[in-house]
């Protein structure tokens, strides 16, 4: 049994609460908030779980039975955290992005590298049903090669002020968009080489009210913002290929929804929208078709997709010592990008993946033997493993019968 414990008790951490309390590989012994009243709150989202309650992350990290802890706090407090965590060896789930700067980013690797622990940072994206679908038909050849994916994504803002703060949060495009960076390096498969944006503010002002619609903050004032509203994204890929996101943040609902698309040079496309629909056409595919995905097992609706699969990987990495999918290299890369992005929107330029190289780091990455994007791991079934574990079951109830069969027929021998 893997003994967990939960840092941060926000929208993330209450989550994480509610799905490994549903996990039969775990406990959850411990949760964490200097907020008493979060603490108080939390324990309505655990139905078997029963853990203590501290307003230090330091006090939990000190107890013996810890094997591992979930980091959900906001983005600026992740770089000490993490760190402590792994001092005191304990397996870590690190809520994506890794940190807010790439120097703090770049600490937490480095001190990662002196460790023998697991390390995994919370891309759910590579976790869901929808989007590993597609990677396996990218992997198939379905779409020849991968030049060109987009993201659209308008929204309402974000939930919490601190969100709001460059310097806690590093940036809109960082905490909001790496994960979507990253679909694009996973689909396009070529390291990034360039980015340019644009971007600013054409709402967030000082004044300007949270319109968020699962925020406990709906409706408060804003007192200096510093992250942009908006922005259009550029990626030129190494092998030539294109990314482009654009992003608002001052819709109200009802809310368009995300969408992500693909084109392949063989001329078939693939279009997500909202998570929950996945077409594709054209080329040797032909007509339009929806692709059938199994959208619940995924998250098993505690939250978004692929949350639980996640979560059950996180575990599954912690017994086995291996990997996680979504290790720091896959990580920093979709982290780069972000700063690259808000770096260009600053300086009114293309920004260079270069700037951002550091020998050191990519010789830690060597020496843990990380791929750039490794291949992808299967489509989570709940019912897969339901329809499994009935035919287990069926296998011991037809031993157990054929035992007492032959029971019966050596008594008969030994009676003749």
């Amino acid at each position: 049994m893997i003994n967990i414990g939960i840092i941060g008790l926000g929208n993330m951490g209450i989550g994480h609460c509610l799905g490994f309390d549903r996990l039969s590989e775990c406990r959850v012994v411990a949760v964490a908030d200097p907020d008493e009243k979060q603490l108080e709150n939390s324990k309505n989202a655990f139905r078997k779980n029963s853990p203590q309650l501290f307003t230090d992350y330091k006090d939990m990290l000190k107890m013996s039975e810890l094997d591992a802890v979930v980091i959900a706090t906001p983005t600026y407090y992740h770089t000490q955290i993490a760190i402590d965590a792994l001092k005191v060896n304990k397996d870590v789930f690190l809520e994506k992005p890794i940190a807010p700067t790439l120097e703090e980013t770049d600490v937490i690797i480095k001190e990662y590298a002196n460790t023998d622990r697991i390390l995994q940072v919370g891309l759910v994206y590579r976790y869901s049903n929808l989007y590993r679908t597609m990677a396996h038909l990218i992997e198939k050849g379905t779409f020849g090669n991968v030049m060109m994916a987009y993201c659209k994504e308008y929204r309402d803002n974000f939930p919490s002020h601190w969100f709001f703060d460059e310097s806690q949060s590093g940036g809109a495009l960082l905490d909001k968009n790496c994960h979507h960076f990253d679909l694009f390096s996973w689909f396009i498969r070529s390291p990034p080489k360039k980015v340019y944006a644009m971007g600013g503010k054409h709402l967030y002002k000082p004044g300007h009210k949270i319109q968020c619609a699962y925020s406990s903050h709906q409706g408060e004032p804003l007192k200096d913002p510093t992250i942009v509203d908006h922005a259009n994204v550029l990626i030129e890929y190494e092998n030539g290929a294109k990314g482009n996101l654009g992003l608002c943040m001052y819709e109200i609902e009802p809310i368009e929804g995300l969408e992500i698309g693909i084109m392949g040079d063989n001329g078939t496309w693939a279009l997500t929208k909202k998570d929950i629909k996945l077409t594709i056409a054209g080329g040797p595919v032909g007509k339009l078709k929806e692709v059938i995905v199994d959208y619940y097992s995924d998250n098993e609706r505690v939250g978004h997709i692929g949350c639980q699969t996640e979560r059950r990987e996180f575990l599954e990495c912690v017994k086995s010592r291996e990997q996680p999918y979504a290790n720091l290299s896959i990580a920093r890369e979709a982290c780069v990008i972000s700063f690259a992005a808000e770096k260009s929107i600053k300086e009114r330029r293309a920004v260079s993946i270069l700037e951002f190289a550091n020998p050191e780091i990519d010789a830690i990455f060597q020496k843990l033997g990380y791929k750039k994007q490794p291949n992808t791991p299967s489509v989570f079934s709940l019912e897969e493993k339901k329809v499994k574990s009935r035919k287990k079951l069926e296998l011991k109830v037809k031993e157990r019968a054929i035992k007492r069969e032959l029971e019966k027929v050596k008594e008969e021998i030994r009676n003749l």
